[in-house]
């Protein structure tokens, strides 16, 4: 499945695969595209783009929380 997000100074796209590799086992293959258009964008994306990869990181986590034990991260408390 594809998503697309567009935000002032940026654009995101991200395909995700899922693909059956066993018996109760599942492959998730995620790629995440950035573009950015503003000034402020660009220099973020150059300066800090762990912080894409980490976020990106952190939505997969969560979506593996939800798919295998049912748990929404959005009930959370830190």
């Amino acid at each position: 499945f594809d998503r697309e997000i567009v935000g002032e100074g940026m654009w995101s796209a991200v395909r995700d695969r899922l693909t059956e590799a066993g018996p109760e086992t599942t492959l998730w293959e995620s790629e995440n595209e950035y573009r950015f258009g503003s000034f402020l964008m660009k220099l973020v994306g150059l300066l800090m783009p762990g912080a894409f990869r980490r976020q990106s990181q952190q939505h997969m986590q969560d979506f593996k929380a939800f798919a295998e034990q049912g748990k929404d991260v959005r009930e959370a408390t830190d």
